[in-house]
Order: structure tokens, then C-alpha cells, then sequence
């Protein structure tokens, strides 16, 4: 197994860093060390501790903290879903996810399809809650090879206040330029 060790300092986007020098060395068993921090089971997730524990992937008081580090960490630890620096926030990555049916009704009121319904769930989740519901839908994405921009997954995370639900909403169900202009060519 190819070593890599964590900074002695972590800085914000250092786990970020981190483990996408463990995908680029193809680090398999670090890897699958972290994503059992994406388990319901503690037994599991203290696996991945020995390796997130130096960015705060223990859970120390309220744990909130080790919640984000263990979360994206493990999300970007599966093997089909893609990070990239775009600027976009998860919201807009879990566009990807609508079926045309389903983007065609989007803003209909009487009938949310599923993608949808998931994500005013998934806006509507506490602090707590907001971890299981991101990992779901970005299993999802994973499936369809989507990609996250992870550096701000953990702001959002870190922060998950009502301005960081405003914006992954926004981006899901405000139509792109790039969208309207394919809806046009059809």
C-alpha cells in the first residue's frame, strides 16, 4: 500500500488535497478505509479515523466537524464519482440527476418528481440530517458519473446555514443558459 501523510497543519482544502493525492497514487486500501466513514455502523466508521483524524474526522464534542470530514472525504473516495474545481455547488451537480421528463415539470407545483422531492428533503435536513441525505444523492450522481466540486461541498457542510440551502436551491431549479439553449435546439 502506497503511504501518504496528512499535514501536519491541515488547512482548509487540505483533506481536499489529501485525498486526491491518495485517488491519484491509486491508494485502494486508504480508500476504502475512508469510505467506511460513509457508514450508518460506528464500528465501520471508526475505521476511517486513523486516517481522517488529523483533519478532524474524530468526533469530539459535537461532532459536526468530523461529520464533514468523514462525509466528503468518503463521497470523494467512490470510484465513479468525479471531482472538479467548477465553482458549482451541489445543487447543481444533483441537476444532472432530473430525467427530461422530470426538468420539463420542474416547476410544476401539484407533482415534484423524485429528484426533486429529494431535494427539498435534502434542503429541508437539520445540521445532523444533512450528511445521510448528500451522501444518498451523491451515490446517486456517482452512478452517473457526475462530478462534485468538493472544496465547496465542505464549506457548505462545514457551514450549513439557510445562505448555502438558498444557493444549492437556486442552482437546481433555476434553468441554465447552457439548458435553455439546448431546450431551444430540440
Amino acid at each position: 500500500m502506497n503511504t501518504v501523510s496528512p499535514p501536519k497543519d491541515p488547512k482548509p482544502g487540505a483533506l481536499v488535497a489529501f485525498v486526491r493525492e491518495l485517488i491519484a497514487r491509486d491508494d485502494r486500501g486508504s480508500l476504502a478505509l475512508i469510505r467506511s466513514g460513509l457508514s450508518a455502523s460506528d464500528q465501520r466508521q471508526t475505521r476511517a479515523w486513523r486516517i481522517l483524524a488529523p483533519f478532524g474526522g474524530i468526533p469530539e464534542g459535537s461532532g459536526h466537524r468530523a461529520e464533514v470530514v468523514r462525509t466528503v472525504a468518503g463521497l470523494m473516495s467512490l470510484p465513479k464519482l468525479g471531482a472538479a474545481a467548477t465553482g458549482k455547488d451541489f445543487g447543481y451537480s444533483c441537476r444532472r440527476l432530473l430525467s427530461d421528463d422530470e426538468r420539463r415539470s420542474l416547476h410544476n407545483a401539484d407533482q415534484p418528481g423524485p429528484i426533486s422531492r429529494r431535494m427539498q428533503h435534502l434542503l429541508a435536513a437539520s445540521r445532523d440530517e444533512v450528511f445521510a441525505r448528500v451522501s444518498a444523492m451523491a451515490r446517486r450522481l456517482a452512478n452517473e458519473d457526475g462530478n462534485v466540486d468538493f472544496d465547496l461541498l465542505y464549506r457548505d457542510l462545514d457551514h450549513w446555514q439557510q445562505a448555502a440551502k438558498a444557493r444549492w436551491a437556486a442552482s437546481f431549479w433555476t434553468v441554465s443558459d447552457e439548458e435553455s439553449l439546448s431546450e431551444e435546439s430540440k
